[in-house]
C-alpha cells in the first residue's frame, strides 16, 4: 500500500493522495511508496509521456534537463518506483487514463485530470535531489539534477531492472529499499 494513500474506513482510496501523509513523507525524506527513510542521494519518480519525451529530447540533444513545473507526485526509492511503474494502471500502460480528478486542480496541477492519458513512453527517472513546498491544500515537488532515465512503453519492461535492484538490495540490507523496517 503506498505510504501516501488515504483510507476511508478500512478501504484504501487508490489514485488519491493523503495530504498529511504526503507532507510527512516530504518533510521526513520518506519514500512515498514504502514510507521508509530515503538516504541522502538520488531519489526516483515515475513520469508520464510528455515529461518522458522532454527528458529524452534533452538527453538526445546533450542538454541538461530541469523541469521547473511542480508535481503532486512525491519521490521514492529506486526499487519502489520501479515497482510502482508496474502495478499502478495509469503508470503501466500508454493508453491508460486517470480515473479520478486531483483534489482541486489549479494552474500547477491541471494536468492531473479525469481522462488524461499517460502517453506513449513512461519512465522511471532518478534525480540527485528534490525540493518541496507544503501549502494549505497540497504538497508540491520539484526534482533536480537528472541522474538516471529508464524509459518504457509498457512497465513490464522494467521487470529485469527491478529484479536486479532487489538482488542488489538483498545483498546490502535484507531487501528493504530503505534498509529499515516498514512503518
Amino acid at each position: 500500500m503506498p505510504a501516501i494513500t488515504p483510507w476511508e474506513g478500512d478501504q484504501p482510496r487508490f489514485a488519491l493522495t493523503d495530504y498529511g501523509r504526503s507532507a510527512e513523507c516530504a518533510r521526513g525524506r520518506l519514500c512515498s511508496v514504502c514510507g521508509t527513510l530515503m538516504p541522502k542521494g538520488p531519489v526516483w519518480r515515475v513520469v508520464g509521456g510528455a515529461e518522458s519525451a522532454a527528458i529524452r529530447e534533452a538527453l538526445d540533444a546533450g542538454r541538461p534537463y530541469r523541469n521547473m513545473a511542480a508535481t503532486l507526485e512525491g519521490p521514492g526509492h529506486r526499487a519502489c518506483m520501479l515497482y510502482a511503474s508496474m502495478v499502478c494502471p495509469y503508470l503501466a500502460r500508454p493508453n491508460a487514463r486517470r480515473g479520478l480528478t486531483a483534489q482541486g486542480p489549479d494552474d500547477m496541477t491541471a494536468h492531473v485530470v479525469r481522462g488524461a492519458v499517460r502517453g506513449e513512453s513512461g519512465a522511471v527517472v532518478g534525480f540527485g535531489d528534490y525540493e518541496f513546498a507544503v501549502t494549505e491544500r497540497q504538497v508540491l515537488f520539484r526534482f533536480l539534477d537528472l541522474v538516471e532515465y529508464l524509459p518504457h512503453d509498457t512497465a513490464d519492461q522494467q521487470l529485469p531492472e527491478l529484479r536486479a535492484e532487489l538482488a542488489r538490495l538483498d545483498g546490502r540490507s535484507g531487501g528493504r529499499p530503505g534498509g529499515g523496517q516498514p512503518r
